[in-house]
């Protein structure tokens, strides 16, 4: 998936601005008032309010992650001179990589939570999964049969688990619930077929449909989220410990206490992607009708930051897993605030010599800035 095939800076800065929501709303986590904050809205300042405002939003920022990706994957395989195998090839090396990434991040915040840590590692997990499902549907025969169809057979499943009441980590429980938020990744996709055929008149052209079908979903009495109940083994310790125990308990080493609790992440109901869908399609629409070349050093910033989301979104992960382990955390929202400006400072810099999807680490370059 390169952002850099899509000639689109109006794509980047539409991915960039999901990076930076994301970013502010996982900053606002390791705020230590955050919790009050977030259940008492009333009590928070004006720079609090970026992240409290984030918080709230999150459900659509992760669904606008998948949207934005799915879009462009389309514009990918058209730009690739590679074959449609070995595009498919590179995609599934990336998006497997990725996968492990955030096996490593569950692992890490959680230990080990069996099946938990493997079938339902996060966002990225979901990513991941979204992606690379929606590249072998592209390549595929009927490549629009079979994003519809799985559209509506995911939907379909999620709304039997929300109107079950069931728990299936994995699918809608645990801390990355893969359905429905794939299908925004395939709604992307199909977006993209169009915008391919007619431009932003057929984004016109979905903005309306879409208007349509989230005017009927919002009066449907539905959630736009659920809390699936999630059963996870609580350690002794803090979090460190916590993890630490875990590892020693899966070799048989570990002969402490452990306690079954209950954990209620939130994920997307069935009804959200149609709900959702408007607003990520007029978003669409407007960056890429109003921001069409980056001359501003503004825009060329967010430029880079939309062509390297996937390596800044697991940057701000690592960073921020620093800063939880150094116990110096944000007590207001100016000091988050300016946690984050500093975590996108240093970005640049640390991404000249790391990537994480595709890993690799340029150890030295020449003088043309490329890895040597």
């Amino acid at each position: 998936m390169s952002a850099k095939n899509t000639q689109l800076p109006g794509l980047n800065v539409y991915r960039a601005l999901a990076v930076i929501l994301m970013i502010l709303a996982h900053a606002a986590r390791v705020q230590t008032n955050m919790s009050v904050l977030h259940a008492n809205p009333g009590q928070a300042s004006l720079l609090d309010w970026p992240l409290v405002g984030t918080l709230i939003i999150e459900p659509i920022i992760s669904a606008m992650f998948l949207f934005i990706a799915g879009f462009s994957l389309v514009l990918s395989l058209r730009g690739s001179r590679e074959s449609a195998s070995a595009w498919l090839g590179r995609l599934g090396w990336r998006m497997g990589t990725l996968y492990l990434i955030s096996v490593v991040f569950a692992l890490a915040d959680q230990g080990v939570q069996w099946p938990g840590v493997i079938v339902s590692s996060g966002v990225l997990g979901i990513i991941a999964v979204g992606v690379f499902t929606t590249g072998l549907m592209l390549v595929a025969p009927r490549s629009i049969a079979l994003l519809a169809g799985s559209t509506l057979v995911i939907i379909g499943i999620t709304y039997g688990l929300d109107s079950a009441r069931a728990s299936v980590i994995g699918l809608n429980a645990g801390a990355g619930g893969m359905v429905p938020l794939v299908v925004l990744a395939y709604l992307g996709a199909l977006t993209g077929m169009i915008y391919q055929r007619a431009g932003l008149n057929g984004l016109g052209m979905v903005l309306a449909a879409t208007l349509l079908t989230g005017a009927l979903a919002l009066a449907s009495p539905a959630p736009w989220i659920t809390q699936p109940a999630t059963s996870i083994q609580q350690y002794p310790g803090d979090r460190i410990q916590a993890v630490w125990h875990s590892l020693l308990d899966v070799v048989g080493l570990y002969d402490g206490a452990v306690h079954s609790g209950i954990v209620r992440y939130w994920n997307h109901s069935w009804i959200f992607p149609l709900r959702a869908l408007p607003i990520l399609v007029a978003g669409l629409i407007l960056f890429l009708g109003l921001i069409r070349h980056t001359r501003q050093h503004a825009l060329q910033f967010l430029d880079w930051m939309g062509r390297q989301a996937l390596n800044l979104y697991i940057l701000h992960l690592v960073l921020l897993a620093g800063v939880e382990v150094s116990g110096f955390k944000p007590v207001t929202g100016w000091q988050t605030l300016l946690m984050v400006a500093l975590m996108l400072a240093l970005a640049p810099w640390i991404l000249r010599w790391v990537s994480f999807v595709p890993l690799r680490i340029y150890w030295r370059r020449n003088g043309t800035g490329q890895a040597s």
